[in-house]
């Protein structure tokens, strides 16, 4: 009977596999999306073309700090890039994406076996064990069929750089069946058993956090397995007192430095909060609504619900404000305390909560990232799905003494979870999919809204409909500016269309009912446009000043300055404004100096473009002194100086550069092609100079 269940078990492992690819297959051809283009197609370290100790070095430090940020996954990326002829196509990196998937469902299958013995050892009594090898035999792969089938974890797999969270998932997964193997030994009195735990932890904290930070956590998830699925009680003296110790390491001393690092650099957390537009408590009362909103796309899966973007959440900026978020913080201290009560009880529900809630202390606590993402569920859904599988097969065992009479049940539950999946993964298929469906299900998503907006003015060059939908947009979003001056090209473009046509707004009457706010509708006549231009304008210069500087207004800062220096016709005649809105954002009280020093920079290049050259050295002066860690600022002044041929001061700056040993890979490559540049420009000077003799 053991071996038909086992058989079994290995056929239905194969299907679902079969079955996970299948679901997957329709969204391996979609585009690369959000951050993907700035983790992948803007660093220069991941188009990888040979495979050298150099290469893999570069791609290790692409992010330019001292140490291999998410290192790990970059190699990845620039592996993907040199398998794929040098190339950027999206379908070998989701195919890569879908192979981890598939590896960490495997570990999940894994880790659910090994939990799921403890559990029958642990909290069944032995007369009822073996009434049960039918649901332990089946209990891991439905777990893991609930894993890796579910919805939720679509866009760990097809948004690229969500590879991150997946590889980080991998060690963690890893650390942790490796941890259960040598806590088992510990248990029996085996050699190695203390050796392994360690191994396991630190290996996969190590490994996990240069994918993504939040592998971190790995200690907490092994604190939780300990309470619920092993027995100290078992141990001699000396071994209880070789875990304790254990874990006053591993977990009460990272918990104690965590605790020290929030108090003693509050001012850093609070800084990062200078590019949001919600302050630290608004973040954490705002996540006492969203853990809800995660756990019921886990719970009850339904496609409408889902979505690239959830920017439509409403911000919570009090505890009546909305009122749900007194409710939501009055639950969860309901909900914690009854998961604190069913851990003496080793209830896998308690289990699952605080699992869910453990693998959510970063994400959704006080670090400065935006508010709600999808991929962030990709570990912590696992203790909700495995103690959904075990709930849902004793329930059924206990409604029915022929477990093979459950089998349509559970059929229909996965089909329902592999059918969302999958149609999920169709609109994935193609940007305009993806963003239609989008709007549809969230039409109050600012995010959406505007990029429907560029897709509309890419291919149906419909300025009406593109206008109406970045005005939504920014309504949407009134901290924003990058929706604005996506309406300020907008209306420039069609300004020179019309002035070119010679239409003079002498010939029209539209001014006697002139537009009253930036969102009126778009007239393409040349009066009306001026008036909702200057409009539109006003409204991004009244945001500079008062609203914080997002991520999304330095960065259409940024993209206004790389247009105006392409000399493209709608940013050309901006160029004005975009000195004027470039002040206006470095004198805002709220920039961060990091972000600052960046502006800054741009800003010199938008001097430069008018012929103001000591305005530009001035800017990048500023920018050395707002942000003095990072020597890039200070080797693109040493760039400067040598465009305006000013050797000796270039040559300064370059040695002191140097000197410094805290320099990134990204800098030390800089460093290096402008003392080839520097050498270069002094030889010529040299060749140049009259003879001696």
């Amino acid at each position: 009977m053991v071996k038909v269940l086992h058989n079994k078990a290995i056929l239905g492992a194969v299907l679902l596999l079969g079955l996970v690819v299948a679901v997957y297959v329709p969204g391996l051809d979609g585009p690369f999306l959000l951050d993907d283009r700035e983790n992948l197609m803007a660093l220069p370290a991941m188009k990888m073309v040979t495979l050298s100790r150099e290469s893999v070095r570069d791609a290790l430090f692409a992010w330019g700090e001292w140490y291999p940020h998410r290192g790990i996954a970059r190699v990845s990326f620039a592996l993907n890039y040199y398998f794929a002829d040098h190339g950027f196509e999206s379908f070998p990196f989701k195919v890569t994406n879908l192979v981890i998937h598939v590896l960490n469902g495997v570990l999940v299958y894994w880790l659910s076996v090994l939990l799921l013995r403890r559990h029958a050892v642990v909290v069944r009594p032995p007369s009822t064990q073996a009434a049960s090898g039918a649901m332990q035999s089946y209990l891991p792969l439905l777990a893991t069929a609930l894993w890796l089938l579910h919805p939720i974890q679509l866009t760990g797999v097809l948004y690229v750089v969500q590879r991150m969270t997946s590889m980080a998932a991998f060690f963690v997964l890893l650390g942790l069946v490796v941890f259960v193997l040598g806590r088992s030994r510990h248990e029996a009195g085996r050699r190695f058993g203390m050796s392994l735990m360690f191994a396991g932890l630190a290996g996969g904290v190590v490994l996990g956090f240069l994918c993504k930070q939040n592998a971190v956590l790995l200690p907490f998830f092994a604190f939780l397995v300990e309470l619920f699925f092993f027995r100290r009680e078992a141990l001699t003296d000396p071994a209880k007192r070789r875990l304790y110790a254990f874990y006053a390491l591993t977990v009460g001393l990272p918990a104690v430095m965590a605790v020290a690092g929030l108090v003693f650099a509050w001012d850093t957390f609070a800084d990062a909060y200078s590019y949001r537009d919600f302050t630290p408590w608004e973040r954490v009362l705002t996540q006492s609504r969203v853990l809800f909103f995660y756990l019921g796309l886990i719970v009850f899966p339904h496609i409408r619900a889902f979505g690239l973007y959830h920017d439509d959440i409403v911000l919570s900026t009090g505890l009546l404000d909305p009122w749900t978020t007194l409710v939501s913080v009055l639950a969860w201290l309901v909900l914690v305390a009854l998961a604190l009560w069913g851990v003496r009880r080793r209830a896998l529900w308690s289990f699952g909560l605080l699992w869910y809630l453990v693998g959510h202390a970063l994400e959704s606590s006080l670090i400065s990232l935006e508010l709600v993402y999808e991929h962030r569920n990709y570990v912590p859904s696992y203790g909700v799905l495995l103690a959904a599988a075990y709930y849902l097969v004793r329930g059924l065992e206990r409604l029915s003494e022929r477990i093979h009479l459950a089998l349509p049940v559970v059929g229909a539950l996965l089909a329902v979870l592999a059918f969302t999946t999958f149609a999920r993964a169709s609109n994935w298929s193609d940007k305009y999919s993806l963003i239609e469906a989008n709007l549809r299900y969230h039409p109050n998503s600012s995010r959406t809204h505007g990029e429907f907006a560029t897709m509309n003015d890419q291919f149906a060059r419909d300025p009406r409909l593109a206008y109406e939908h970045w005005s939504r947009a920014a309504e949407l979003n009134q901290s924003s500016i990058l929706e604005l001056m996506e309406m300020q090209k907008l209306l420039a473009r069609e300004i020179l269309t019309l002035s070119r046509g010679g239409e003079s707004s002498s010939e029209h009457t539209a001014l006697a009912d002139p537009p009253k706010h930036f969102s009126a509708p778009l007239i393409l006549e040349l009066d009306y446009l001026w008036a909702l231009d200057g409009l539109v304008a006003s409204e991004i210069s009244e945001r500079l000043r008062t609203r914080p500087v997002l991520m999304d207004n330095a960065a259409a800062l940024r993209t206004l300055e790389h247009c105006t220096r392409l000399a493209i016709p709608a940013c050309t005649v901006l160029r004005e404004r975009a000195i004027e809105w470039y002040s206006m954002a470095i004198d805002n009280p709220r920039l961060g100096a990091k972000v600052r020093a960046v502006l800054l920079l741009k800003l010199a290049s938008l001097h430069l473009i008018r012929g103001e050259k000591q305005e530009a050295v001035k800017s990048v002066a500023a920018a050395v002194e707002s942000d003095p860690d990072h020597a890039v600022y200070r080797l693109e002044l040493a760039a400067l100086y040598m465009q305006l041929g000013e050797l000796e001061a270039a040559g300064r700056i370059i040695a002191e550069a140097g000197s410094d040993a805290g320099l990134s890979a990204a800098e030390a490559r800089i460093l290096r092609e402008l003392e080839r540049n520097l050498s270069r420009a002094q030889a010529r000077i040299e060749g140049a100079a009259p003879s001696s003799r």
